[in-house]
């Protein structure tokens, strides 16, 4: 698996909730800019974006809301990183464009965007925020170079005393703190873990489901950590979701294939694992492909794909999209596929 795609789920799970997502921007956007947004019409909106040239973008979250001091909306496009890529401004500068040009094609004046990159790297965030810092010129023809900032979140501007003072909502600091340490050994987690005890068990799952899908842990090592921290309740969360994996064929704790690098499930209840670990190899075989092939993919037909359950199935996928050159294609035949009687 993709070293960024756990990061990048857990991510867009967690700020696709409209009151984690007005949460967040309370607390991080400066206070004049907030002034001017009706964050009460906030609303989490689909990234997919296509050009005339037919060639989509997208983007991890993006939103939009009402101006209070005027008529109009605001955009708002949410890049997340969990390394420093210097093609981030880049992305963000093919959206914003897309988004525009689908403004103008509507008869609408083209929307302000705001722009905003969430990062939580092993290192702090030292590339530049404005576009035109990106080239070594003269100050003289710099000023006439296309400009825009983007709103920078670098988790490394907060120690987790901070965090934990970030909000009131129980569920978004807890997933602050793990991003913020996430790369650090298992043993320094103990502050998620403790923040996990206050929050519903469904949110403790999706976090402790990002912890062991992003980290290669022992799960006697996991278990012990979540003994200290919580006594007997998180050892019966841990449990219940152990079973919970059993019985759905979902995994709760990875262990990295030696051979191709994927994740084949855990020792306890082998069988199962194991056959819950190839079925994800072969979904994320099909994923990479048409990412390899087609640079992006719609995150529905991503949702369609993770939904596939059949080996024999996931295997015609593959064939499929290494035959054809047309996404629209793929898709079509993927559910003439469904269609004709495999199982999702």
């Amino acid at each position: 698996m993709d070293i960024n795609r756990p990061h990048d789920t857990f991510f867009k799970q967690l700020m696709s909730d409209p009151a984690v997502l007005r949460d967040f921007l309370k607390m991080v956007l400066p206070r004049k800019v907030l002034a001017h947004l009706d964050l009460g019409s906030l609303k989490v909106i689909d990234t997919e974006k296509t050009n005339r040239k037919y060639k989509k973008y997208y983007l991890d979250i993006s939103a939009q809301c009402k101006l209070e001091d005027q008529v109009g909306e605001l955009y708002l496009i949410f890049e997340h990183k969990s390394y420093p890529d210097k093609l981030t401004l880049v992305q963000i500068l093919n959206y914003m464009a897309v988004v525009f040009e689908q403004d103008i094609a509507n008869g609408r004046n083209p929307r302000p965007i705001l722009p905003i990159v969430f990062y939580h790297g092993r290192t702090k965030f030292s590339l530049p925020t404005n576009f035109k810092d990106y080239f070594k010129v003269s100050a003289d023809l710099k000023k006439y170079l296309l400009d825009f900032k983007v709103f920078l979140f670098d988790t490394w501007a907060y120690e987790n005393e901070d965090l934990l003072k970030f909000s009131q909502n129980m569920y978004l600091t807890a997933a602050l703190l793990l991003f913020k340490n996430i790369f650090k050994d298992l043993k320094e987690l103990k502050p998620v873990f403790k923040q996990v005890l206050k929050i519903e068990t469904e949110q403790a799952e999706y976090l402790l489901n990002y912890i062991v899908m992003a980290k290669d842990i022992d799960e006697n090592d996991l278990n012990q950590v979540l003994r200290e921290i919580g006594g007997n309740l998180m050892p019966s969360l841990a449990q219940r979701w152990l079973e919970q994996g059993k019985q759905q064929g979902l995994q709760i704790g990875l262990e990295q294939g030696k051979q191709q690098g994927w994740q084949l499930g855990l020792e306890q209840g082998k069988q199962i694992g194991l056959e819950r670990g190839l079925i994800l190899d072969a979904q994320e075989m099909v994923l990479e492909l048409l990412i390899g092939k087609f640079s992006a993919i719609p995150v529905q037909l991503e949702k369609k794909i993770r939904q596939i359950h059949d080996r024999n199935l996931l295997k015609k996928l593959l064939r499929t999209g290494i035959k054809l050159n047309n996404l629209a294609e793929f898709e079509q035949q993927m559910q003439q596929l469904i269609k004709n009687g495999y199982e999702q």
